[in-house]
């Protein structure tokens, strides 16, 4: 798979002041190539009177990674119609709201809400559907950065089920930003289910997506045929980084120095320079370890893009806490226990208010031990299960194969390879453990049951599917040994 950006001339050059539709339609038709190249010809021969070029032109910088450029573009184009009425003013908000969009996924918050603002005071008053559909969108991703993740991921799958059509010149759809968000807050069974649904109308980016997830979740071979599938054919950057970091991750896994850095070195070209989204801050992580181990020097520009981007966005505590947790795993490679002890201080100071992070700060202060070469066998083995049960068993793994090499007694080295077997044969989970456990989806699900409410009522309440809430409760009947709705019902109450 290549990152590409150009194409060969079109065999039947349009008139050009036909060049600017014709590059927003092939945009929208799926040509984003052919479109990119009308688009500059129209624009360079000024032949762009009502935007639609201009237009085109943004949606490719932030298809291409060049989010924040893109969002500059979008403004352009809402300056071009402000003040104007009716469709003109419809189509001014949208690209205020698309420059928005752009700026958050960034990071980029203050510039996001001035752009929100703006898209807001240009809307008409009542707005189309669509447009009062994309204002909502981006009002959630922006609550979902600020720290909301749970109530910005129930929002943005409701958009998603809504009858308007896909905005196709917005960075992103609504599923896959639903998905993105509930994995940014650690619900990977809903991001997995977001990318599941309407599978028929799956894209490239939300191919690449569920891929990542099963790289993440432990499905090694499911990522290796996910990116299989996606082909060689070329694609715009930012979903190349997407299969860049599964790619490395794949090596990474697979134990060899040589794939690893074969696959970093194919991959630099494609990460250098796209812009650093927030809510896949992971996706980076997976990257800058790749960097570590192959080019130090490649890392430690990853590392300083991925601070800035969580220090544009205000440092929300989850976006520090990823960025911190993937401090720890670059300083485990590089030997560093100084790196790893600073990110557990951290993690451990956001801890106490979000459940969630206390498995990462245990591991992480266990990582800064081992790497001092005190190593506590039954510390390992504790912090390992809880990465293990959080849905990184690669990192668990990791963890106690570094401290058997670190302990001077042999027994206990021993011991702690004897976990890395048993944790390479435990079945690979979606990121909600213990096996019996419930995610917080699910809990919600489990309460609505416990009330009465039919699946299209609970699917109404949480702004999901009838099919995704009957998926729900199949999961919950499974991890709950429940035969019938009475006893599920009745399990329900005695765990929530």
């Amino acid at each position: 798979m290549t990152a590409q950006t150009t194409t060969a001339q079109t065999s039947t050059p349009a008139p050009p002041q036909d060049d600017a539709r014709r590059a927003e339609q092939a945009w929208c038709g799926g040509d984003p190539f052919t479109a990119m190249e009308l688009a500059d010809r129209a624009l360079a021969a000024g032949t762009d009177p009502d935007g639609h070029a201009a237009g085109v032109a943004a949606a490719a910088s932030a298809a291409d990674g060049a989010m924040r450029d893109g969002a500059r573009r979008w403004r352009g184009v809402a300056a071009g119609s402000a003040g104007a009425a009716g469709a003109a003013g419809a189509a001014a908000a949208a690209a205020g709201a698309r420059a928005a969009l752009a700026e958050v996924l960034t990071g980029g918050m203050d510039a996001a809400e001035r752009d929100l603002a703006c898209a807001r005071e240009l809307a008409p008053d009542p707005a189309p559907r669509a447009l009062a559909v994309l204002l909502e969108g981006v009002g959630a991703v922006r609550d979902a950065v600020h720290g909301d993740l749970d109530g910005a991921a129930r929002a943005l799958t409701g958009l998603a089920a809504v009858t308007v059509p896909p905005d196709l010149l917005a960075a992103e759809r609504w599923d896959e930003l639903a998905s993105c968000v509930a994995a940014a807050g650690g619900d990977d069974a809903t991001a997995r289910a977001m990318l599941d649904r309407d599978s028929a109308t799956s894209t490239t980016r939300r191919t690449l997506l569920a891929t990542w997830s099963d790289l993440r979740a432990g499905h090694v071979a499911a990522a290796r045929a996910g990116l299989a599938g996606v082909g060689d054919a070329p694609v715009l950057r930012r979903d190349a980084v997407l299969a860049a970091a599964v790619s490395a991750g794949l090596a990474r896994r697979s134990g060899g120095a040589a794939p690893l850095a074969s696959t970093w070195r194919r991959s630099a070209p494609v990460v250098a320079g796209a812009d650093v989204e927030i809510l896949l801050l992971d996706v980076w992580g997976e990257l800058s370890v790749a960097a570590q181990l192959v080019d130090p020097a490649d890392d430690a520009a990853l590392a300083a893009a991925m601070a800035d981007a969580v220090t544009r966005a205000g440092s929300p505590w989850w976006a520090v806490a990823a960025d911190r947790w993937w401090q720890v795993e670059r300083a485990a490679v590089a030997g560093d226990a100084e790196a790893a002890g600073d990110a557990a201080r951290t993690l451990h100071a956001l801890a106490p208010g979000h459940a969630r992070l206390q498995p990462l700060a245990d591991a992480a202060a266990v990582w800064a031990a081992v790497l001092r070469s005190s190593v506590h066998p039954p510390d390992v083995a504790r912090a390992a299960r809880g990465l293990a049960d959080c849905g990184r068993g690669f990192e668990a793994t990791q963890l106690c194969a570094a401290a058997a090499a670190r302990t001077a007694d042999p027994a206990a080295a021993r011991a702690l390879l004897g976990a890395v077997r048993k944790l390479r044969r435990r079945p690979a989970t979606s990121g909600s453990a213990p096996a019996d456990a419930l995610s917080p989806r699910e809990r919600e699900v489990g309460a609505l049951v416990v009330d009465g409410l039919t699946h299209k009522e609970i699917g109404g309440r949480l702004y999901i599917s009838p099919k995704t809430v009957e998926q729900h409760v199949a999961r919950l009947r499974q991890k709950l040994a429940a035969s019938s709705r009475a006893s599920l019902v009745a399990a329900l109450r005695e765990r929530l």
